[in-house]
């Protein structure tokens, strides 16, 4: 929104483009407005859109002036990458935090 409409092959050459693609994943940028509830900060990764019958992941990114929207985007592709291939990165971190904690709580008496 706000730079029209882009012919994507002109700019950035045919290699650029394929006839097809399976869409993998959807991405929002979504800006934070006073007033909207904070976005989750480890999501369980269970958040889809439907389109044309298909379900497809989705990831909402909260976006805000000064921020590299790029190396946001790039982040969110490759940790979907890394689930396709089975590692969850979240899963992981609470995983190794919940450890963590265990192993420094005190003992009760």
């Amino acid at each position: 929104r706000g730079i029209g409409i882009l012919n994507v092959q002109t700019i950035f050459g045919e290699t650029a483009c394929r006839r097809k693609m399976r869409l993998k994943l959807v991405v929002y940028l979504q800006r934070h407005q006073p007033g909207d509830r904070d976005p989750d900060r480890l999501p369980d990764g269970s958040d889809h859109q439907e389109i044309l019958g298909v379900r497809i992941p989705k990831v909402v990114l909260p976006v805000a002036a000064g921020r590299n929207i790029a190396v946001l985007l790039e982040a969110a592709v490759r940790a979907r990458i890394l689930q396709l291939r089975g590692i969850d990165s979240t899963r992981d971190f609470i995983a190794r935090q919940s450890a963590q904690l265990s192993r420094n709580t005190p003992p009760e008496a």
